[in-house]
Formats: C-alpha cells, structure tokens, sequence
C-alpha cells in the first residue's frame, strides 16, 4: 500500500485555531523532522509507512502570539487503489 501525507505534500492548508488565544497557528512541519540533526534527509523505509498502525503524520503547530505549541496528527491518504 503507499501511503502520503496530504500537509507534507502540499495538498491541504492547516487552518487551526490556538486553543488558548484562538489565533491562528502556523504548521511547523512534521514531527520526525525534529528528532535529529539529520532526520529531514534521511531516507525513511517505505516500509514505515506501509505500516497500518501508522495510519497519522504528526505535524507541528505554534501560535506566535502566545508562544503554544501542539501536536497535529494528519491522516495519511491511501493511494494504492487509486492509481
């Protein structure tokens, strides 16, 4: 199965409002990419994403106003069938 990530990939606009202040917050881009030095090049397994425990794509989001970050998990897209 191939699995994407439609805010990674362009797809959809993330129009999240803060919890805290309702402003908007802005998209951080995805969690992996914050776990080390090199993680946003380094190839990732397509196993990994074929994995259907991994069904989300965590992305993160921050409020410039009242400096809150959270955790946005994004549906991966199935595009195995419609290919």
């Amino acid at each position: 199965m191939s699995y994407i990530c439609p805010l990674c990939n362009g797809l959809v606009v993330p129009e999240q409002a803060c919890p805290h202040c309702f402003q908007g917050l802005s998209e951080c881009g995805k969690l992996d990419d914050y776990t080390g030095p090199y993680s946003p090049y380094e190839l990732q397994a397509s196993s990994d994403m074929a994995d259907e425990t991994e069904s989300v794509c965590n992305h993160l989001m921050y409020c410039h106003h009242c400096q809150t970050s959270m955790l946005l998990p994004v549906s991966l897209w199935d595009l195995s069938g419609n290919l």
